[in-house]
């Protein structure tokens, strides 16, 4: 069996896609044979799903999902950016050095009042004072910076509704 993709690029998933990766979602290290039992299948049609799953993109990585509060208090902030100007060259050079930063654990395009929303996770307040100074601060073409600081995380699941 084999599916292909959507006219508009977007890849058609049928139920059995669907409670496949949502197994891998609650638990990435599940065997090719414990899914296959999970969903009732045998582990060959599983095995084949997800290449697929794999090829097609849907599945980009596996990783570890890592409990920050096991590793001592981490400080997070959201840094809601404003450029100066919009144009590719200036605005590909910030995306540059921005996704260079290891302090950056996500990054995104927004609109409304800003125009980018950075999450930075750094181990205290003097570690995010240099990070928005000596990296930040430094960044030509930035017009406006404002951090917001996360005082309590009250829900964070990476889990994709499907």
């Amino acid at each position: 069996m084999k599916k292909e993709q959507a006219p508009s690029g977007v890849f058609e998933l049928d139920a059995i896609d669907i409670q496949i990766l949502n197994l891998l979602q609650s638990d990435g290290k599940l065997s090719v044979r414990e899914l296959a039992k999970k969903v009732r299948l045998s582990t060959t049609p599983i095995h084949e799903r997800l290449k697929r799953l794999e090829s097609s993109g849907i599945i980009d990585h596996y990783a570890a999902v890592i409990n920050t509060g096991k590793l001592g208090q981490l400080i997070v902030f959201f840094v809601n950016v404003v450029l100066k100007e919009h144009s590719t060259r200036l605005g590909g050079k910030f995306i540059e050095k921005i996704t260079s930063f290891p302090e950056v654990v996500e990054f995104y395009t927004i609109g409304g009042e800003h125009d980018f929303m950075i999450k930075v996770i750094v181990p205290d307040m003097a570690s995010y004072r240099r990070f928005f100074v000596e990296q930040l601060g430094e960044i030509p073409n930035i017009a406006k910076l404002q951090s917001i600081i996360v005082l309590d995380t009250i829900k964070k699941d990476n889990r994709i509704p499907l």
